[in-house]
């Protein structure tokens, strides 16, 4: 879950460096994979979303996360914290960001429990999308498994593994070995071809093609062998907050035989993406003008 508070100064505190704000706004938005979920549809694409929420309060807020074109396949363990990150914006600085998590991989119960549940649906889609922010669903064997399931299955894997969340989650991105394509951003890159080399990248994780994404620079991406550059799109940035996973979604949806115009439309939804405050989506139609 992604909350955002917005408030505005109204003068320093007396007992500490900070400033003490008025609360103007709240904004409660479905984050994190259900981020990159909310994306597809609003695209128009048809989800089984797949994911591990808390026995806590907060996960009764997912109740209310439904859609025609969504089927939620969700896991409960008793022993974590539902996600929840909240972020602090005071007269349009963000001052802080308070996470809730629980860090800890799923046990190997869970794992089985969720591959017996998700193959099935292997056969029935047309990518396997995974969205890992490094809290503990995705084990190196439940990502190997779900690569060995998508080649298994001949379905192609997007997986955008991010670092940096957590001092004692390293980065990941050598145990997605097999899979299709990984979605990195330059800092990610360069924590494994210091040379900022995509080739090198694609050597040294073992995988078929690599989506550099460059922020407002655009993106660089390896995919079927071709170098494509695709410059960024000029937009009046307010949040870049969820852009990763607007492109992640976009990208999901793209035809592989055209990758470059692919990356050009997913390019230009993760850039509208960060016209709106916080994490919320944006229209298709809007989309469509700017292509």
């Amino acid at each position: 879950l992604d909350v955002f508070v917005y408030g505005k100064a109204i003068k320093l505190n007396f007992d500490a460096p900070t400033p003490e704000a008025e609360e103007t706004e709240v904004k409660r938005f479905f984050g994190g994979a259900s981020l990159v979920a909310s994306h597809i549809l609003e695209l128009g694409g048809s989800v089984h979303f797949v994911s591990v929420i808390g026995g806590d309060q907060d996960a009764k807020e997912y109740d209310a996360f439904s859609h025609p074109k969504l089927e939620k396949i969700f896991f409960v363990d008793k022993n974590r914290k539902t996600t929840v990150k909240k972020r602090f914006w005071v007269d349009g600085y963000k001052l802080v960001q308070m996470n809730q998590v629980s860090n800890h991989d799923i046990d190997e119960k869970l794992e089985k429990d969720i591959l017996q549940k998700i193959e099935p649906l292997f056969g029935q889609v047309d990518a396997i999308i995974v969205a890992d922010n490094g809290h503990g669903l995705l084990t190196p064997n439940l990502i190997t498994q779900l690569i060995s399931l998508s080649q298994k299955y001949q379905k192609p894997l997007y997986a955008d593994c991010q670092i940096g969340h957590h001092p004692t989650k390293p980065a990941k991105h050598h145990f997605y070995r097999g899979a299709d394509c990984l979605f990195p951003n330059e800092k990610e890159v360069r924590s494994i071809s210091p040379a900022f080399d995509p080739k090198e990248f694609v050597e040294k994780c073992g995988v078929k093609n690599v989506v550099i994404k460059l922020g407002a620079e655009g993106v660089m991406a390896l995919f079927g062998g071709n170098l494509i550059n695709i410059p960024g799109e000029q937009v009046e940035s307010v949040d870049t907050c969820g852009a990763g996973d607007a492109f992640l979604a976009a990208f999901g949806l793209g035809d592989r035989n055209f990758p470059k115009e692919t990356l050009v439309i997913a390019n230009a939804w993760a850039a509208l993406s960060t016209t709106l405050k916080g994490t919320a989506i944006p229209k298709k139609q809007d989309l469509i003008k700017i292509i």
